[in-house]
């Protein structure tokens, strides 16, 4: 009978001294720099948060209040086209919004004109046209809101 000698060969868990070594350096520490961007990134989450629930606890939402202003005239052929611009002022958002320009002369509303805003939204701007017949700068002109209905 012969007898065969086996030699057991190390494996990487019983070597014990470099494999281990080099297992620990694989998990290496996280760089000062990635600490530095997550914490940045942690405190503009954390601030974000913060200024939305600020906003939410501190806006009261009562009705839209449009202020209109106009922008200039324009002579085309059917008329006098008043441009104008209204802005929201409030977070309320309004719908249908009712615009309502005059021309007066004294007490005298010579000639009245309304134009409609599908949606103005919260703390936005639209722009429009009102055309009437007569030149507007020959008579005192006001625009007004007049009438919204919510979205």
């Amino acid at each position: 009978m012969q007898e065969h000698a086996t030699r057991a060969e190390p494996s990487a868990e019983d070597s014990g001294g470099s494999d281990s070594v080099r297992r620990d350096e694989n998990v290496s520490s996280t760089s000062t720099w990635e600490w530095v961007v997550a914490i940045i990134g942690a405190a503009l989450v954390v601030g974000m948060i913060g200024y939305i629930a600020y906003y939410a606890l501190t806006t009261e939402a009562k009705v839209p209040v449009a202020a209109v202003e106009p922008l200039g005239i324009e002579r085309t052929s059917g008329g006098y086209v008043v441009l104008f611009r209204a802005r929201s002022r409030s977070s309320v958002t309004a719908a249908s919004l009712q615009i309502r320009g005059e021309l007066r002369e004294g007490p005298q509303i010579v000639e009245t004109k309304e134009a409609m805003l599908d949606y103005l939204p919260a703390f936005a701007e639209r722009q429009g046209g009102l055309i009437f017949q007569r030149d507007p700068s020959r008579y005192e002109l006001r625009l007004t809101a007049e009438s919204y209905v919510e979205p």
